[in-house]
């Protein structure tokens, strides 16, 4: 898992934390998560924000990702997206071990350390 997902997941289930235990939301947004973010991901969320479209008002070509995180309106809205996008992403799921996988697994380890492979 790469660091910023890691880091990511543990900011979000201290959120989700604080919200469960009746805290407050801050309105502050860590600076830490904008460099967790692609700037791809950042315009998508400010796109949610503000329901499918880019404000006008803000040229976010020249925004750096921290001003970009600014537009976000809490921490929820990217959460939400990005729980949706990994969701979406490809889970690899362990081998099922069966006795016949086990046994060429031993096989293949013999083999290897022998050094006969074939």
């Amino acid at each position: 898992m790469k660091r910023e997902h890691e880091y990511l997941l543990k900011r979000f289930a201290s959120v989700l934390r604080g919200i469960a235990l009746g805290k407050p939301q801050t309105t502050t947004i860590e600076e830490n998560v904008a460099h967790c973010l692609s700037r791809k991901d950042l315009i998508e969320i400010i796109k949610k924000c503000f329901d499918g479209t880019i404000p006008k008002e803000h040229n976010l070509i020249e925004m750096e990702k921290p001003e970009l995180l600014g537009l976000v309106k809490n921490e929820m809205i990217i959460i939400s997206y990005m729980t949706e996008k990994w969701s979406k992403e490809p889970v690899k799921t362990p081998e099922k071990s069966t006795p016949q996988t086990i046994d060429k697994k031993i096989e293949d380890k013999k083999q290897t350390s022998s050094g006969k492979k074939n």
